[in-house]
């Protein structure tokens, strides 16, 4: 039965024996609980498991631990699943008790981003539920990151080794995490996934031309939230130095809170006199055709785990030009660029390499990328991947 269900993760269900004759299928419950639940690539993987998943088999709930955000309310709406705002700032002892009261029912808990893991142990241990811990980070350096999150951080790997599985969202960041003392016995990998169906290569520029009326010369493209660990001063830094070498391009920026309201953003391209060729969009819905028609993808963080963008990216059949934090140079590798993160120096000449590709060498890094992903980051083959753990762990003795 246990390869069988493997076999067929898609309609993962269990047995459930109430009398000599009857047997009935009960839908596995699955209970995630999540730190945030606003644009960040935790939150859109999560989106993208629970759109994709086998709703027969399957029971799904997701409980917040701070505010609404987008993805919460587009898996409310768009999903027609529960979510659940248990905000611990505002009354801790409350928030917990209702999280408890919401995992009672639960088969597994599924938690997603370190504090959330840490809550969810507790959990686990008091209601003796399956637990699966996600971590979707890699850089915890003292200047990039809250005290208490490092903290937190560390204690997991503590507590790790009573964790029924964790999963890390790309090889490096399992690497990174073992290295501080994670647990790799239950520890394996399931990479983000996107569905691939949404980003096709397109014509370069042209979409960028049509909506933004510019000339036609080569785009740079960012996506990313106003976060310390984008480094949008880094970015700034690295074009200004470009811009010393060559003119003929513009810069699209794109993410929640990169807007003319940001008045710190603003001061950094005023800073880097690059106003005439910076384009602040904000939030978009067009992130597919955007990526599908820059000349070059720009990641500037100084840490990440597996970033969906550079995924998306790469499936539009655009360069990237990354910093080499988290699992960006497995991701991009010989098709495009990977510099030291911090360096504006390193970052500006990674672009001007990419921008100075010819068009066959450009079209060779390009389908190497678009190849990469559709190998082993279509949605399908997640989602595939988590169906067969569930079954599997429900299935093991406890710890």
């Amino acid at each position: 039965m246990h390869k069988r269900l493997q076999a067929n993760c898609a309609r993962s269900t269990y047995n459930e024996t109430t009398s000599k004759d009857e047997t009935i299928q009960k839908k596995i419950k699955i209970t995630h609980i999540i730190t945030t639940i606003g644009l960040g690539g935790a939150e859109a993987m999560l989106y993208r498991l629970l759109e994709n998943m086998d709703r027969d088999g399957y029971e799904v709930e997701v409980i917040c631990l701070t505010e609404m955000g987008t993805y919460g309310e587009l898996i409310e709406k768009q999903l027609n699943i529960k979510v659940t705002i248990c905000d611990l700032r505002s009354n801790r002892v409350n928030a917990f008790m209702n999280c408890y009261r919401l995992c009672q029912e639960s088969d597994i808990i599924q938690t997603w981003m370190y504090h959330a893991n840490l809550l969810g142990y507790i959990l686990a241990i008091l209601l003796k539920k399956k637990l699966i811990w996600g971590i979707h980070h890699s850089n915890l350096n003292k200047q990039d990151n809250k005290r208490r999150t490092i903290f937190i951080a560390k204690l997991c790997a503590k507590l790790s080794k009573r964790v029924d599985a964790i999963i890390s969202c790309g090889p490096k960041v399992k690497e990174i995490h073992e290295a501080i003392g994670y647990s790799g016995k239950q520890h394996r990998v399931i990479v983000n996934g996107i569905n691939t169906d949404q980003y096709q290569p397109s014509t370069k520029r042209q979409y960028f031309v049509e909506q933004f009326d510019i000339i036609n010369q080569p785009i740079l493209l960012h996506v990313g939230r106003w976060d310390p660990l984008k480094d949008y001063e880094n970015l700034m830094a690295s074009v200004k130095k470009l811009r010393q070498q060559r003119q003929d391009f513009y810069l699209f920026l794109v993410g929640f809170e990169i807007d003319d309201a940001n008045r710190d953003l603003l001061q950094l391209i005023e800073s880097a006199q690059l106003e005439e060729v910076t384009f602040l969009l904000g939030s978009r819905e067009d992130i597919p055709q955007l990526m599908a028609a820059a000349d070059v993808f720009v990641l500037s963080s100084v840490g990440e785990g597996l970033p969906n963008v550079l995924v998306e990216a790469l499936a539009s059949g655009t360069c990237c030009v990354t910093t080499n934090v988290g699992d960006c140079a497995y991701l991009v590798g010989n098709s495009g660029e990977v510099v030291a993160a911090k360096d504006a120096e390193a970052l500006a000449s990674g672009i001007n390499t990419a921008l100075n590709y010819s068009s066959r060498q450009y079209a060779q890094k390009a389908n190497l990328g678009r190849e990469h992903v559709l190998a082993n980051f279509q949605i399908q083959q997640v989602v595939a991947q988590y169906q067969s753990l569930y079954p599997a762990i429900l299935k093991e003795s406890p710890s």
